[in-house]
């Protein structure tokens, strides 16, 4: 069984376990944002069901004001491959959030709900 608090207190999560997030979201066990660090066409392409925020890596530094409020949320980050995510990660500790969360792999390993074009 998937215990949300100790999945969201890791430093990267796989693709089962964000699947595993995004149902206890909906029933209301886990609060945590999804955030897209891919580029605009990427996204619309194809993106992960429940993604919260799409904050392309282009425009990180402009944007991450938006995330502000959330400082003390855990907030999962995902790319393609999870390069760009685990460089938002890095930034977002240095700007002291607490709980930063790479996906591994990124979409490109996800197996969960997907939408978009492709």
């Amino acid at each position: 069984m998937y215990d949300a608090k100790k999945i969201l207190a890791k430093q990267e999560i796989n693709s089962d376990e964000l699947e595993h997030l995004l149902c206890m979201r909906e029933d209301g066990a886990a609060d945590f944002l999804l955030i897209d660090v891919r580029e605009q066409n990427e996204y619309i392409e194809k993106r992960i069901v429940g993604v919260d925020r799409l904050i392309p890596l282009s425009d990180f530094f402009v944007k991450v004001a938006e995330l502000e409020k959330e400082k003390c949320k855990p907030i999962i980050i995902q790319c393609k491959s999870g390069v760009r995510s685990a460089q938002v990660q890095a930034q977002l500790k240095v700007l002291a959030f607490e709980a930063p969360i790479n996906l591994a792999g990124g979409i490109t390993k996800y197996k969960g709900k997907t939408e978009g074009k492709g």
